[in-house]
């Protein structure tokens, strides 16, 4: 019997490396001593017995034999040799006795490399085992600049919180997402209790996910599970079936697409003249008319922000006339959102713009739900096919409004108060840095955060000498405070020098024809492996400047000129050579970015003066919205001492 099971193993492992010949790769187990020389003056940590799967050892530590064994640890050996016998003999003990003791094993980067016990892993692997005892060190990899170095890192402090070593991400930032997600901090150790929890449901996971061929190709299962409790939270996620979690993978297919492509997501652009051709109008056949629900996280009259969302709200309800119907629906939470939304599907509104980035969340549960409804959120890099996400190129006016700032600073001192530290900010600011440079090469651009605790940036500007700043862009008519756009603050007085106007009316006009002629639909199909964005900016008018008279005619005369280009396109902000605070070339000479690296970006110019501040230093009220969409800078540099 156990002779028989040789030669069937023997069979695969033959298979096997005659595959791995025929693609000129190497068929024999790889041997850690060659991937890490010097393994021997490396840190080691003993972690002592414990069960690794089987599927991440991957090889041997030494050389030794490993002509014995495949890739996958199936027998190269003939089956009438010594070694035949000794395996036989070893099949027959595990079957009658189990395994008598553990293999001994490195793990390196979350792969195990055995020391001693091949042909018991080797066994263990045709009964189909999914583990096996082991007696392992951890080999601790020496410093380097590589994504995997990062996420290792992450996964260390994790386990260290956790001991859950069958979780393994592969993309920045996961842990923490996980840890989010499941309600946890870290540095704090986790209760038994939470971790039968976590097991449980990753385990139940891991059987529904791989019983997809088309959706586990290039996922791990790790980084499909973070995206599953991305979409479907983990209490209730626990207390699923495997049954039940299958089904829900089947509901978010689109966004397991997605996340597999690793493309960057499609930026689209506003056709709502352009209709789909004939094939498209049957398959997708548009509506003639529009539900459109419209959700503010606060009340127009006490938001500035929601006020021009609803001021366009109530354009577009004229614009379009019968063909759409919309309502407002102010002062919802970010724990409401959900339910309004679902009540709003129910009540037969089959689109919703979501206008915070609070609701991202919500979007996306919502839609795995209720695929039928279009959702969309207000914010940058949303990464789901389901929920569209919509902004605009403030960074196109900050680019403007930097000029005239470094054009009027008579100090050569600027200030950028920002908000929240997400993604699109860093661009708006370094292009007002990168505009101000332009017509001041003396110019120095000090960035303060309206987000820290006990902190007033105003008084921290003056303290500095700065009476040219750039505020908030976005203020109500009704609001008596006057420090929004690009001002000038001397002598107690605030004197408003220009501002961008968000025209979300060309936003909300578009997307709604867009739908209306079927090229919403088009979209879709265009793109079935990509997230969906609108990022509009000049071009569609989308964004705009309001100057004051307080500029003079030769400097209006300038920012005409550059606006035009801009919107004409001719003209791009972000054209290398850029240099960040650390004196590190970020755009190469004559080189534009592309607005996926402009949305992304995690630094500061070298004109500006500040940091990007963590989450844990920000106020309570902001590290939600943080959470969501904060940018992980991995080190933040000050280019100077401030004086």
């Amino acid at each position: 019997m156990s002779l028989s099971e040789y030669s069937e193993a023997w069979k695969k492992g033959t298979r096997e490396a005659h595959l791995l010949h025929i693609q000129d790769k190497d068929p024999y187990l790889p041997v850690l001593a060659e991937i890490i020389p010097e393994i021997n003056r490396m840190a080691q940590v003993p972690l002592g017995i414990c069960p690794v799967p089987l599927e991440f050892i991957v090889g041997t530590v030494t050389k030794g034999r490993t002509n014995a064994f495949s890739r996958s640890f199936y027998p190269l050996l003939e089956p009438n040799t010594e070694f035949a016998n000794k395996w036989a003999d070893l099949y027959d003990s595990v079957l009658e006795s189990g395994l008598n003791q553990p293999i001994k094993a490195y793990e390196y980067y979350n792969q195990f490399y055995v020391v001693e016990g091949n042909k018991r892993v080797s066994v263990m692997r045709q009964l189909d085992a999914l583990s096996i005892e082991a007696d392992v060190t951890r080999i601790l990899p020496e410093k380097e600049d590589s994504v995997r170095y990062r996420v290792y890192n992450e996964f260390l402090s994790f386990y260290k919180d956790t001991k859950a070593d069958y979780v393994l991400f592969t993309r920045e930032g996961s842990y923490d997402r996980l840890r989010a997600l499941t309600g946890h901090e870290a540095g704090k150790p986790w209760s038994e209790d939470d971790l039968h929890d976590l097991h449980s449901c990753f385990y139940r996971f891991q059987q529904a996910f791989k019983e997809k061929k088309d959706t586990s190709r290039t996922l791990t299962p790790s980084d499909a599970f973070l995206l599953y409790l991305d979409i479907f939270p983990f209490p209730e996620a626990v207390k699923k079936t495997p049954s039940e979690i299958s089904q829900d993978i089947d509901k978010i297919r689109a966004e397991y697409t997605v996340a597999a492509s690793g493309k960057p997501a499609a930026l689209l652009s506003q056709t709502p003249d352009e209709k789909p051709g004939l094939i498209q109008s049957v398959l997708h056949r548009p509506p003639k008319n529009i539900k459109c629900a419209f959700l503010y996280n606060s009340a127009p009259e006490r938001s500035g922000w929601t006020y021009w969302h609803e001021l366009a709200r109530k354009a577009v309800d004229e614009s379009l006339g019968t063909q759409v119907e919309t309502l407002a629906v102010p002062n919802i939470s970010m724990d409401e959102a959900g339910t309004t939304m679902e009540r709003l599907i129910a009540d037969g509104y089959t689109t919703i713009f979501a206008t915070s980035p609070v609701f991202l969340d919500a979007c996306i549960h919502t839609s795995a739900t209720h695929p039928e409804a279009r959702i969309l959120n207000c914010s940058l890099l949303a990464s789901y096919h389901n929920v569209r996400s919509y902004y605009l190129r403030i960074y196109e006016a900050k680019f403007v409004l930097g000029a005239i700032a470094g054009a009027m600073a008579d100090n050569n001192k600027i200030g950028y108060i920002a908000d929240y530290p997400i993604y699109g900010v860093p661009a708006s600011i370094n292009a007002f840095a990168i505009g101000a440079q332009m017509t001041n090469p003396r110019a120095e651009v000090y960035v303060d955060w309206s987000t820290l605790p006990d902190h007033i940036p105003e008084k921290a500007l003056a303290e500095k000498g700065i009476t040219i700043i750039s505020s908030r862009d976005i203020s109500a008519p009704y609001l008596e405070n006057r420090s929004f756009g690009l001002y000038e603050y001397k002598n107690e007085q605030t004197q408003n020098l220009a501002m961008p106007v968000w025209n979300w009316i060309k936003v909300y006009e578009g997307i709604l024809r867009s739908i209306l002629n079927g090229a919403w639909a088009e979209d879709a199909d265009k793109h079935p492996d990509r997230a969906l964005n609108y990022y509009m900016g000049m071009s569609t008018d989308a964004i705009d400047l309001f100057l004051s008279s307080k500029i003079p005619p030769r400097l209006k005369r300038l920012v005409d000129l550059l606006h035009e280009r801009i919107r004409s396109e001719s003209f791009l902000p972000f054209l290398g050579p850029l240099y960040d605070q650390g004196g590190l070339l970020r755009i190469e000479q004559n080189v534009a970015l592309t607005p996926q690296d402009i949305i992304s970006m995690d630094y500061l110019a070298s004109n500006v003066t500040g940091t990007i501040p963590t989450i844990q230093q920000l106020t309570p009220a902001a590290r939600s919205l943080v959470a969501l969409q904060g940018i992980r800078a991995a080190t933040q540099v000050e280019r100077k001492d401030e004086k």
